[in-house]
């Protein structure tokens, strides 16, 4: 299993220290950041993504229970604090686990393990979610993210279109998009669905993929630029 890439999260120079050297014993965990508040960890999360946060409660600024709302897209939470008070409302928010300072290393290790477990778990579900299977001909058949360009619609089916071939299957593009992996899919137009890795150009009205022209509607615009790494 790879190393869980975690960052530290605290106003207190000693518990930073700490979890350092918590971590540096724990072959599974790699720390790619030290943070002295909330505000910088936010930062920090805009240009990189990390597997679990240790993360102070009680912090100038925005806290520790304030800066779970402030982050759109969370990995997994240990809060650590020296205090007992916040246990409940921590859990209420679902975090992987609370450790109480000063932490002992047999409990903080007991929360590392829970959290690759839970990564264990999530990579797991990430794969499935890789996948779809299309229902043809009376079967089944296993296609790949990877190979989908993208979905058309042709009156009462919809028509997907692969590197390998086409499929014909009976439902519909809002019907489709509620089962895709929205961070790969997009819909750009009432016809299409289209695979955002796959897009060769795009100008005004209409983007290309593997040669076919396809159009975007004026309303869809603004989501598909937002979507993409522009420089």
């Amino acid at each position: 299993m790879e190393n869980l890439k975690c960052i530290i999260v605290d106003d207190e120079i000693m518990a930073r220290k700490s979890l350092e050297r918590l971590c540096k014993k724990t072959e599974t965990l790699e720390v790619i950041a030290i943070c002295e508040n909330a505000e910088a960890a936010i930062e920090f999360l805009k240009k990189d993504t990390v597997d679990l946060i240790f993360l102070d409660i009680e912090m100038p600024g925005l806290t520790g229970i304030e800066f779970l709302s402030a982050v759109s897209v969370l990995p997994q939470i240990i809060f650590t604090t020296s205090k007992t008070d916040y246990a409940f409302e921590a859990f209420q928010h679902q975090v992987t686990d609370y450790l109480q300072k000063p932490i002992d290393y047999s409990r903080f290790l007991l929360a590392v393990e829970k959290a690759l477990e839970i990564q264990k778990q999530n990579n797991f579900y990430k794969a499935a979610a890789e996948e779809v299977y299309i229902r043809e001909e009376g079967k089944y058949i296993r296609v790949s993210y990877d190979t989908i360009l993208y979905f058309e619609n042709v009156g009462d089916y919809v028509k997907v279109v692969t590197d390998t071939g086409n499929h014909i299957i009976y439902s519909t593009l809002k019907s489709i998009a509620k089962k895709l992996n929205n961070t790969r899919f997009l819909k750009v137009h009432r016809s299409y669905i289209v695979n955002l890795g796959k897009i060769k150009d795009i100008d005004e009205s209409s983007l290309v993929i593997n040669r076919k022209v396809i159009p975007i509607s004026r309303a869809n615009r603004p989501v598909l630029m937002g979507r993409l790494n522009i420089l």
